[in-house]
């Protein structure tokens, strides 16, 4: 009898906290689809993006069509280089901008020529597993 005290002893508190999540719907944890940065509009041709531990602070980054930009860009993580690259897609076969290698930490300023209209990709080309995407203009999709 003394192990199922202890078992329901240490599953109450649990318990009780799903319930109160439960009673006042708090919402999930899970990543939301705007959560998740899939979608940002253009807001200027001033943009900002930060490295640290491994990732970027952004999923989403926009732009006007067809006007230069410049991406302040800071690099948190001591001794990794990071960049910012933009691709068509994430293949990275087509590129249409590949920002130099900043040692961390550090920052620069890219300047980025005029993009065409679309919905693009960036990434980190040293850790490709830091991306997000980059919509340039209003693209329908």
């Amino acid at each position: 009898m003394t192990t199922r005290r202890a078992v329901i002893a240490l599953l109450a508190p649990a318990m009780a906290a799903v319930s109160l999540l439960a009673v006042t719907g708090v919402r999930s944890f899970a990543v939301s689809p705007a959560a998740d940065g899939a979608s940002c509009s253009p807001n200027g041709t001033a943009l900002s993006i930060s490295a640290f531990d491994g990732k970027f602070d952004k999923k989403c980054l926009a732009a006007p069509a067809n006007q230069a930009l410049t991406i302040d860009f800071k690099n948190l993580d001591r001794g990794i280089p990071h960049n910012v690259a933009i691709y068509e897609d994430e293949s990275a076969q087509k590129n249409f901008f590949k920002g130099d290698l900043v040692d961390g930490p550090g920052e620069t300023t890219y300047n980025v020529p005029a993009l065409p209209q679309g919905r693009w990709f960036f990434r980190c080309d040293p850790h490709p597993d830091m991306k997000g995407t980059f919509i340039v203009g209003n693209p329908s999709s």
